[in-house]
């Protein structure tokens, strides 16, 4: 299975008439690290609920490793993982126990789970809270535990929506360390979501900005900075909140 995303005029709109998605196209490329980028509200959750089935979208298709989700999706869960928002841990469970059984839900032998919890422990550097329960682990740790359970079954595209928020700045290197060694080595697929941009600027290899539902640009970073102020050495940050506000003033 490839780790292509290919998104073909996909539209959601939610009961009282809000237009979430207005004719999504994108395409990601195999081994890429892949920001969306946006305002709150501006559509970038809906479209990685569509992705992974969470949501049914009202139109359009999309592909992932040249599969349709909707029709082939115990063939796409193999090679998928995700990281949602919310953190859904049980909470009575310790992190290596979360871990191992994650392991045992992909068919994995107990030997093999406990191994590949090891791995991933080490990974999101969690050694000192394996035998923590998940209701005691501060907010950044529960997002490094949730980002690691998307990864047990070595998926080769990872969606990753609002991953560091809580996550203190220690933990937020540490966690791009262990993302960008997977994208690097692996050639995992990453398709991320945050309003962090520096964290997009310095990590991602290419990005889409969605604004109310519509995609108004796809490409690289230096190519969206450059297509904001061609003759300015801004940040993706600085870039960003001024085409934010020229869409403002035009709309005024």
């Amino acid at each position: 299975m490839s780790a292509e995303i290919q998104i073909k005029n996909l539209r959601k709109t939610y009961p009282g008439g809000v237009e979430a998605l207005k004719g999504i196209d994108l395409e990601i490329g195999t081994g890429q690290l892949f920001a969306l980028l946006g305002p709150n509200g501006a559509g970038k959750s809906t479209l990685i609920k569509i992705m992974t089935t969470l949501t049914r979208k009202d139109s359009g298709d999309f592909y992932i490793g040249g599969l349709n989700p909707e029709t082939r999706f115990s063939e796409v869960q193999k090679h998928i993982g995700v990281a949602s928002q919310e953190n859904e841990l049980d909470p009575g469970e310790t992190v290596g126990h979360l871990l191992q059984f994650q392991g045992r839900l992909f068919g994995m032998t107990k030997k093999q789970a406990k191994g590949r919890a090891e791995e991933l422990i080490r990974l999101f550097q969690l050694d000192s809270e394996r035998n923590k329960k998940a209701s005691v682990l501060s907010g950044g740790n529960k997002r490094r535990l949730h980002c690691a359970l998307a990864l047990v079954h070595k998926p080769a595209i990872l969606f990753l929506d609002e991953p560091t928020v809580g996550m203190d700045p220690l933990a937020r290197l540490s966690f791009w360390n262990a993302i960008t060694a997977l994208n690097g080595s692996d050639k995992v697929t990453v398709l991320l979501t945050t309003q962090y941009l520096e964290e997009a600027e310095k990590y991602a290899s290419s990005m889409a900005l969605i604004i109310d539902g519509e995609i108004h640009f796809s490409g690289t970073v230096t190519e969206f900075k450059k297509r904001v102020h061609p003759d300015e050495n801004l940040s993706l940050e600085e870039s960003y909140l001024a085409y934010i506000s020229s869409l403002k003033t035009t709309e005024n």
